[in-house]
Parts: C-alpha cells; sequence; structure tokens
C-alpha cells in the first residue's frame, strides 16, 4: 500500500520559521514535520511513499538525499576524505520525490503521480499530524467499495466542518460537527476520471464517497501555536501520531 503526501504548497507562514520553508519541512522537535506524517504511517505497515512536492521541492530530495548522514554517528578522516558510518536510524522506506509544480492544485498533483500508483492508495495531506489507524481506513474503504474513503474527525482550529463543502445530501450520515482530517483512501481508477480543479473534497460530486469516523486525535500545523503544541507533546514522549492504535 502506498501514501500520497501532498507537500507541494506554498512556504510556511507560521512565526520564527527561516525564510522559505515549504511547510511540510518546518520542524516537530528535531524532525521535519513531513517526517513525522511519514514515520506514523510506517507504525501502520506503509512503507512506500510518493512525495508530491512543489515551492522548494529541492529541499525535500535534499533532505531524504542526505538522510542517512544526517540520521547518522559517522567517523571522517579530513586526510582521506573519507566518511565511515558508525551507526544509523534506519527507515524502511521507499520514497518517490516528484515535482508536481508551485501553483498546481491538489487534485492535479494526485493526477500527476497515477502513473507510478498500483492500487488503491491513501492520501494526506502535508500539514496534519494524527493516531488515524490507516490500515484499518484502507479495510474500511475496501469494504464499503466506494471511490472515495474520506476520514473525518472533530474541527481543530481553523477547520471548517466538512458539511460546507458539497451538497447538504451527501452529508446525511456526518453530523456538521465532523470535519475532514487530511486523510483518504482512493480507488486509483475511480480517481483517474475526476476533471474538477481543487482541492480533495471539492471533487465529491464526481465520486462515490463513504466516511470513517475518527474518533482520536487530530491537528492541522498551520500557525505557531499548533507547531508549539505538538513539539510538546514530542518532547514529552506522548505524540500520540507515534502510537499504534
Amino acid at each position: 500500500m502506498k501514501m500520497v503526501i501532498l507537500a507541494g504548497g506554498q512556504k510556511s507562514t507560521i512565526s520564527n520559521e527561516p525564510v522559505g520553508v515549504p511547510k511540510p519541512m518546518i520542524p516537530i522537535g528535531e524532525r521535519p514535520l513531513l517526517w513525522h506524517i511519514m514515520k506514523h504511517a510506517s507504525i501502520h505497515g506503509i512503507n512506500d511513499f510518493i512525495i508530491c512536492g512543489g515551492y522548494k521541492v529541492e529541499t525535500i530530495k535534499e533532505y531524504f538525499l542526505d538522510y542517512y548522514i544526517y540520521q547518522a554517528d559517522i567517523k571522517v578522516n579530513t586526510e582521506k576524505n573519507t566518511v565511515e558510518i558508525l551507526s544509523q536510524d534506519k527507515e524502511h522506506w521507499n520514497i518517490s520525490v516528484i515535482d508536481t509544480g508551485i501553483e498546481t492544485k491538489p487534485t492535479e498533483r494526485v493526477k500527476r503521480v497515477l502513473g507510478i500508483i498500483d492500487d488503491d492508495f491513501i492520501l494526506s495531506y502535508g500539514d496534519c499530524i494524527s493516531d488515524i489507524p490507516l490500515e484499518k481506513v484502507m479495510e474500511y474503504h475496501k469494504k464499503e467499495k466506494k471511490d472515495m474513503t474520506i476520514v473525518v474527525a472533530r474541527p481543530t482550529g481553523r477547520k471548517v466542518p466538512l458539511s460546507f463543502f458539497a451538497d447538504k445530501e451527501k452529508w446525511d450520515s456526518i453530523n456538521e460537527a465532523w470535519t475532514s482530517a487530511g486523510t483518504f483512501a482512493i480507488s486509483k481508477d475511480a480517481f483517474e476520471k475526476v476533471s474538477k480543479v481543487g482541492d480533495i473534497e471539492e471533487v465529491l460530486s464526481e465520486l462515490s464517497v463513504s466516511f470513517y469516523r475518527h474518533g482520536g486525535f487530530f491537528s492541522t500545523i498551520e500557525t505557531l501555536r499548533d507547531k508549539v503544541a505538538a513539539e510538546e507533546k514530542w518532547k514529552q514522549g506522548n505524540a500520540p501520531w507515534m502510537e499504534c492504535v
């Protein structure tokens, strides 16, 4: 099972971050937000990732090109110009970083990588962290046999209740106090027929949809306050997104 991560938005506007840092690369503790999303996925059995980059995509590429150096203890011989890896924090990940353009909308980004996807896949925005059980989401998606399964959670921060995104009959079974958690299970063949351009939630009229209600932790990292709150959980060793539920 693959995860597609939308990491192509504009630079982070969170205060105190270096100019030009893409939002998925802002640090939560000592690791980028993108790493936290991927680590959560790997806990739930996903190790194949397609990262849809755009703004400063080279920053993401450089991070993973040098990943083994940054995560390892090394011994450098300056006379011989050699580097020896002493210990390494390994992740068993296969990562494709694709430049899907700077101004490209989320639906367009997904369409640009469908050619390297073989089956149903998980899609995530690059600014959301949660303890969503991704393997259970995919099981539910296959059971429901819909084009797309949207994970919904209780609204946090500036998130808008999902019922505002489509016609009312689409949401008869969903309480208005639920919102998209930025995570989806998608059937590849179904998404190929999507013609609308925009956010993922804006193409629902073209797809059959089911909903997976997640009652656990969910947060978007949109403000400095969101970032600080996530860092506190990480530093205290109780980051919910690192748990297998």
